[in-house]
């Protein structure tokens, strides 16, 4: 009896200790299986903080980007601008110079006589001005065209103004003022 006592007793402690040993494998499990899924969790949550984080980073870059692109940009561009300008300035020194020679030229004084007539004929015009190196033809003028001639304050390269009897100038017609104008044309660039 007691020796079937014992055999219970070891069957009884023997399927206790499966029972346990089961449970003990099922809880590993379990346990397991959750530090699993929290270890997987948490390994997304850091993923996902660094893809924001990288994220972050690369709009910084791009607004860093932009605007060094920006800012290489308008450099270029006033680099550009700077040499159209004084390209523009070597063009109209040089469009200066070649009126001045026209000025010594005998066409200049029939350029003159021929365009203050052709003013003359479509306003009532009293007085010519002309730039104090241009007065030697003084007289050639004013028989040409009728006009009082006067000398002009400035060196207007060559041309004329014309003024009505009150001294207002009504046309100028001043290579100077043609130039400007011009020049003033190209202020876009």
């Amino acid at each position: 009896m007691i020796s079937s006592l014992a055999e219970k007793l070891e069957r009884k402690l023997s399927y206790f200790s499966k029972t346990v040993e089961d449970e003990l494998t099922t809880k590993q499990r379990e346990i397991f299986a959750g530090s699993k899924k929290d270890l997987y969790k948490t390994t997304e949550n850091i993923e996902q903080q660094h893809q924001e984080k990288l994220k972050i980073k690369q709009e910084e870059f791009n607004r860093i980007s932009n605007r060094k692109i920006a800012e290489a940009k308008v450099k270029a561009m006033r680099g550009f601008v700077e040499i159209k300008l004084e390209e523009l300035e070597k063009l109209f020194v040089s469009i200066s110079a070649i009126l001045a020679e026209f000025t010594q030229s005998a066409e200049y004084e029939n350029y003159l006589i021929e365009s203050i007539n052709a003013k003359k004929n479509r306003a009532d015009f009293t007085r010519v001005l002309l730039s104090p190196y241009d007065m030697r033809m003084e007289s050639k003028i004013k028989t040409a065209t009728g006009l009082s001639v006067e000398p002009g304050r400035d060196d207007y390269i060559g041309g004329f103004i014309l003024l009505d009897n009150n001294h207002t100038v009504r046309d100028d017609c001043t290579f100077k003022t043609t130039l400007d104008c011009e020049k003033s044309n190209f202020s876009y660039l």
